[in-house]
């Protein structure tokens, strides 16, 4: 098989004068790529180039003609390796052709009917008749995460400072935070796994999970952080997750049933409809 590909020169060529004119006719365009007898145009790929920058049209154009070129030798293997049946493949084609459209009738028909409001009247009702789905596999807390340096000079502040309730202990705590800890996070207003907060930390998750449900304040270190973790609320394993913390994947859950049940709905009133008006004929 042969396999002809441009030099990094000719495709500057063709790029400028993609970009300079439009390419109306294909007897006047010089190939950009050839295998065999298949050949490849600037023109077949201009919309993949659009809006790009020199530099970048050149790398998507290379890709692709790679791409291309090592898809048509493959295809060639596959076309002199395969018996006649076995290319043939006009079923599956319009199969596939059935699916596209219909999918694609299925999104217009959606969008054009489907109410995407959900209200939280019905995230909550889902919520109390499907609760048994919700049980968490791990412990969710709110809280406050602080990561320092052992020699942090500011490390025993920060010990006074994370167990407070008073506005004004919290926001010194944030500023002495901003200028040297290595991390310090609020989850106060959002549930989070326990797990993703103390991955890093020198204890084993199962201990953490263990002190977080007895415990308010937990310190920790290795030899070179130390960690803080302030516990706000906590929601233990196998409990019911919050609501707030599965209501983003209720609404989704939601919409989904709601689009399902309106696809069958179209199907079933087309079918009836076309039943109805005799465009159907079942000889069984």
């Amino acid at each position: 098989m042969i396999r002809k590909f441009i030099f990094f020169s000719k495709v500057l060529i063709f790029l400028v004068f993609l970009f300079s004119c439009e390419i109306k006719n294909k007897q006047n365009e010089q190939p950009i790529a050839e295998v065999g007898n298949k050949k490849l145009y600037l023109s077949d790929i201009e919309n993949y180039l659009q809006n790009m920058s020199s530099q970048d049209s050149l790398t998507v154009l290379t890709d692709y003609v790679n791409r291309w070129a090592k898809n048509q030798v493959v295809l060639s293997e596959a076309e002199n390796n395969l018996s006649e049946n076995e290319m043939d493949v006009s079923r599956e084609l319009e199969d596939y052709k059935t699916s596209l459209l219909i999918h694609k009738y299925e999104q217009l028909y959606i969008g054009k009917t489907m109410d995407t409001a959900v209200s939280d009247a019905e995230i909550e009702k889902f919520y109390k008749e499907n609760s048994d789905n919700f049980q968490l596999s791990g412990v969710l807390v709110k809280a406050l995460y602080i990561k320092v340096y052992n020699d942090f000079q500011h490390i025993d502040k920060i010990r006074q400072l994370y167990r407070s309730t008073k506005e004004k202990d919290i926001e010194e705590l944030e500023k002495i935070a901003m200028q040297g800890a290595v991390a310090y996070e609020s989850f106060n207003s959002q549930w989070i796994d326990l797990n993703e907060i103390t991955a890093t930390f020198p204890g084993t998750a199962d201990s953490y999970e263990n002190r977080a449900i007895r415990m308010k304040y937990i310190e920790d270190s290795d030899d070179k952080y130390t960690y803080f973790l302030k516990i706000h609320d906590v929601s233990t394993k196998g409990a019911v997750a919050p609501l707030e913390h599965v209501k983003s994947n209720i609404k989704t859950i939601i919409l989904n049933r709601r689009k399902t049940n309106l696809i069958r709905q179209m199907e079933n009133s087309v079918f009836s409809d076309a039943m109805n008006k005799n465009k159907i004929k079942i000889n069984i």
